[in-house]
């Protein structure tokens, strides 16, 4: 016969007993999706114990309110790198509404601080009970998350964390760390007087991301580490204006015949290949970011010499699931979660699964 307070017992508590996620509890309970052996065993082991039966999660359900969530990233078109993270969102959504929590998506031009400011200015018209945000601009992200810190709202940063700030957890790579790779990669066996080239995309309205000003703190700071002697020059680029970039790349590299590497550090690497590619300059390392469809064909074409993946779809997915789960049993995820820093190269990129959760 069950135990009264065992008719109590809810998802959560099974979740927290066997030290495991609520999804993934629920994945055991329902069966479907793969769950490792070892969580398997911890679950059926509580199940056991405590005499559960999935009924109870059903009532629990029942008479939890509704809550609604947040969601904060760019506005993408398929294949870029920000559709891979919004698969993950999707998938967390669908699970998150089992459990009675709503995800409503607000997205803003990623190249347009005005953008990202009308954006705010629409989540902060509404109420929510937790908030994701993707951190690229990271001065106004801080002004918005003192005001949900007043408010007692969680909130949880996906793609590049902002330290000191009070966020429920972050969810990404470490972006210094992931400069440092870039300029090791990039570096590898290069002469050590030999020039490079930062290439960026020129921003309406803004300095550039957060991410990318850590990544390239991690990448200046391992040159200096290892005493590269060379120039850094630096390309401004636009998006889709292949007759302006042309025009710049040429007069930098006809005025700098050392050049003998170049990096991005956000998702456009296939820019620079492209130009690389069309004017026949070989010779020059190619180091960039992200598995999306253009940089994987200059990888596969030998134009861009690796590229480095932080498991987007990934991000979007945990960064959601932490928020409900927090909402709906109080767990605390750990603060920083940081993904494998993935490293792609022409060799290894056809095994590469960037959804692994």
């Amino acid at each position: 016969m069950t135990d009264k307070s065992e008719e109590h017992i809810r998802i959560v508590d099974v979740a927290r007993m066997a030290g495991v996620s609520v999804a993934t509890v629920d994945r055991v309970i329902h069966n479907r999706g793969k769950v490792s052996e070892r969580n398997l065993r911890r679950i059926r082991e509580v199940l056991d114990r405590v005499d559960y039966h999935p009924n109870l999660v059903a009532r629990s359900l029942a008479s939890a309110r509704e809550q609604t969530l947040a969601v904060i990233i760019p506005a993408f078109r398929e294949g870029e790198y920000w559709a891979d993270v919004d698969r993950g969102i999707e998938r967390a959504a669908a699970e998150a509404g089992r459990f009675n929590v709503r995800v409503r998506k607000f997205s803003f031009d990623q190249y347009d601080r005005t953008s990202f400011e009308r954006t705010l200015t629409r989540v902060r018209d509404e109420h929510f009970d937790g908030v994701v945000i993707a951190t690229l601009f990271a001065e106004m992200v801080v002004e918005f998350t003192r005001e949900l810190d007043e408010q007692q709202i969680p909130y949880v940063f996906v793609d590049s964390d902002i330290f000191g700030s009070k966020r429920l957890a972050y969810f990404g790579t470490s972006s210094f760390d992931a400069g440092v790779v870039a300029a090791r990669l990039l570096t590898e066996g290069m002469d050590r007087q030999a020039d490079l080239v930062v290439a960026s995309i020129i921003h309406r309205g803004t300095g550039g991301s957060n991410q990318c000003r850590n990544r390239e703190e991690g990448f200046s700071d391992y040159l200096r580490r290892v005493g590269f002697r060379g120039t850094v020059h630096r390309a401004s680029l636009r998006l889709d204006d292949d007759l302006y970039n042309n025009r710049v790349l040429d007069a930098l590299f006809d005025a700098n015949p050392r050049i003998a590497g170049a990096v991005t550090f956000n998702s456009t690497c296939y820019i620079l290949a492209g130009y690389l590619q069309r004017s026949g300059r070989e010779g020059v390392k190619l180091v960039g970011y992200d598995i999306i469809g253009r940089n994987r064909d200059m990888l596969l074409a030998g134009t861009v010499t690796a590229l480095i993946a932080q498991r987007p779809e990934a991000q979007g997915y945990h960064g959601v699931m932490a928020l409900c789960e927090h909402l709906v049993g109080g767990r605390r995820v750990p603060r920083v979660n940081n993904m494998p820093i993935d490293i792609l190269l022409k060799e290894n990129i056809r095994y590469y699964n960037n959804n692994i959760i």
